[in-house]
């Protein structure tokens, strides 16, 4: 009976410490698109947004201080990130503008609810200088 306590208690500590923090190893997607944005040397937008293609877009698991991971958008701006657990994230890509480093963070949050969610990030529009 000692043993089978003991056992049981083992697996009950094993489980309960296993939380999964937000990353790979899911089954959720998370993807957007990403549009650009002509502006004049104002700053007032000329023309429609376009896709922005081959640009990079990172993305944050959690409360994590740097970027986990990067993929680029494709032709349509489109971009996606597979196989990520239930949790919070933030996804973010630079514009380009007239200030100090000549480039501006873009970023959304996001929360993926559920195990196999397919979570569709707001439109991210960056500028063009």
């Amino acid at each position: 009976m000692r043993h089978l306590v003991i056992l049981l208690s083992t697996l009950l500590l094993l489980t309960t410490a296993c939380k999964k923090e937000p990353g790979e190893g899911g089954k959720a997607v998370i993807k957007g698109t990403v549009m650009r944005q002509n502006v004049n040397a104002l700053g007032i937008p000329q023309g429609d947004p376009y896709p922005y293609q081959d640009t990079r877009v990172y993305i944050i698991y959690g409360d994590n201080d740097f970027h986990d991971d990067d993929v680029r958008t494709g032709p349509d701006g489109n971009y996606e990130f597979r196989w990520l657990r239930k949790g919070d994230y933030t996804v973010y890509t630079f514009g380009e503008c007239d200030c100090p480093g000549n480039s501006v963070e873009v970023s959304r949050k996001v929360t993926i609810d559920g195990k196999k969610d397919v979570v569709t990030v707001p439109t991210i529009i960056v500028d063009n200088f």
